[in-house]
This record gives C-alpha cells, sequence and structure tokens, in this order.
C-alpha cells in the first residue's frame, strides 16, 4: 500500500530529518538515501521497516546536519602530506620548472585531511531508531485510513453488483419463456413447411427440445454461485471470515468467471447490459485489491 511520512527535530549537536515513502509492491524492497550513515545501520532500519511494513518499495531518507564538533575529530596524515610535496618539488626540478606550491595545492591531492567520527554517533543511532518508530506510526495510520477508503469503495462496488444481479434475477424467468416461444414457433413453421407428417413428427418432439434447450441456456446454477461469493465477499471485508488479499482477488475472478457463462448464455439485452456493469465493477474491485495488505 502507498504511503509517506517524514519528520523534522533539532538537537543541540545535529538535527535529523527522515522521509519514509511506501509504494505498493509483491515483494519488500528496502532502499536507505541521504547522508552517508555507518554500513551496519542499514540492516538494522531494514529489519524495523520490515517489522511494520511486509511488503513494498520502501525509501528511507535520512538527513544528518551537525552543529558542533565535538562528536568528529580532524585527522592530519602529515607522512602523505610531506611525500605528496617532496614529490612535487623534485617533479618540478626534472622539468625545469618553477615551484610554488600552497596549502590548497597538497589538499587538492586527497587523503591528507581525514574527519573521524568518534563513539557519540551511539546516540545519534538511537535517536535515528526513536525517530523512525515515529515515522512508522504515521505511515501506518495513513495507510490504515487508505485502507478504511479502499474497503468502503470495494463495499460499494459490490453493492452495484448486488443491484444488477437483481435484475438478472428478475428478468431470467421471462427471458427463457421468451426465447422458448419463439424457437417454439420457428420450429413449428419450419415443420408447417414440410407438410403434415413433419408437423407431427416436430409436435411429438417439441415438448423435449424445449427441456434440452431450457438446461443450455439456463443459468440458476450462476445466479446462485455468484449470490454466495458476493456474500463470502462481504463477510470478509467485514471481518466476519478470515481472509486476505489473494483470498478476495480468487474470489474475484470466481465472481468474473460467472458473470462470463451468464452473458454467454443469456438472449436478453438487460441481461447482457447488467454483465456489462457486473464484469466492470469486478475489475474495479481487482485494481483496488492491490493496495489491500
Amino acid at each position: 500500500m502507498t504511503g509517506y511520512a517524514s519528520t523534522f527535530v533539532t538537537y543541540e549537536d545535529f538535527d535529523i530529518e527522515i522521509e519514509l515513502k511506501s509504494v505498493n509492491s509483491r515483494y519488500f524492497e528496502f532502499r536507505l538515501m541521504g547522508t552517508v550513515l555507518p554500513a551496519e545501520w542499514e540492516n538494522e532500519f531494514r529489519q524495523q521497516v520490515f517489522a511494520v511494513l511486509k511488503r513494498g518499495k520502501i525509501d528511507l531518507f535520512v538527513r544528518v546536519v551537525e552543529k558542533s564538533a565535538k562528536n568528529s575529530r580532524v585527522v592530519l596524515n602529515m607522512d602523505l602530506a610531506t611525500q605528496y610535496y617532496e614529490a612535487l618539488v623534485s617533479l618540478a626540478r626534472k622539468l625545469g620548472i618553477g615551484t610554488e606550491l600552497t596549502l590548497r595545492d597538497l589538499l587538492s591531492l586527497g587523503s591528507i585531511v581525514e574527519v573521524e567520527k568518534l563513539d557519540a554517533d551511539v546516540y545519534l543511532f538511537e535517536r535515528l531508531r526513536v525517530l523512525l518508530d515515529e515515522v512508522l506510526g504515521k505511515i501506518t495510520e495513513m495507510m490504515r485510513l487508505e485502507g478504511q477508503k479502499t474497503v468502503y469503495d470495494i463495499q460499494q462496488s459490490l453493492h452495484k453488483i448486488q443491484q444488477a444481479l437483481e435484475v438478472v434475477e428478475a428478468r431470467y424467468p421471462d427471458s427463457l419463456a421468451r426465447y422458448q416461444q419463439e424457437l417454439q414457433k420457428k420450429l413449428l413453421e419450419f415443420a408447417q413447411s414440410l407438410g403434415e407428417s413433419a408437423l407431427e413428427m416436430v409436435q411429438n418432439r417439441l415438448l423435449l427440445e424445449m427441456e434440452l434447450v431450457a438446461s443450455r441456456v439456463a443459468i440458476n446454477e450462476e445466479i446462485v454461485r455468484l449470490k454466495s461469493h458476493l456474500h463470502q465477499f462481504f463477510h470478509i471485508l467485514e471481518g466476519k471470515l478470515m481472509g486476505d488479499g489473494k483470498k478476495l482477488d480468487f474470489i474475484a475472478q470466481e465472481m468474473n468467471r460467472e458473470t462470463n457463462t451468464i452473458a454467454s448464455k443469456s438472449q436478453d439485452y438487460e441481461i447482457a447490459q447488467a454483465t456489462i456493469e457486473i464484469k466492470g465493477e469486478i475489475e474495479k474491485i481487482r485494481e483496488q485489491l492491490r493496495n489491500l495488505e
């Protein structure tokens, strides 16, 4: 599920800014950005985030601005500076050019001055862990509210499916009767064109044929199963039954399968329109399910 949260805190020795972004994904992917921190801290932060956010593409941005030097020590590499200087003077003599070396020239070669962190970083690490917990609390609350809205939207789609299914159920008996009457009429007209012997044969088999036709276009079972799927879906969303996103997606697939069968069997225009609406709402539901834990 997508989410975002941040915090900024200023202390006597440093300022800390933390941002946490989550984008929906099937897996857990973690990335730490911002101020360069000790390598072992990243794994600690990864575990801390994973304990709360089990999946998603997670970007953790940490910025630390130090406001004092008491947690650091400047180290001068005098031996290296001396070697740089002597090498440059020797090069100038061999090339026959003047030597006008400055301190800036030596510093530009690098590695002469280093900043060493002291043990006080342990305090910074604990502060970061506390603030990360705070940000995780914010992002989970945001996700909870988004999840409630997603569940509401899914429930609205389920209600629309329920209404469309009521249309299908109400129209089905009349549509089946009309289909049988039209078929009977066409068979009789065809038999009459063949003569009295054919008419008598068709009349004898007409009842049997109507029963076979009715069984091929019957959608009673599909309606019952679709209603059962709806009932189960509602109960899972309401927390009355155990379920998760994968189970709900499977139920949505089954609902779509039953709807396709109804659409293929039906000869009624209003039933066909109702199945189109049902399939549209099922697709919306499956999109929404990708955002649910």
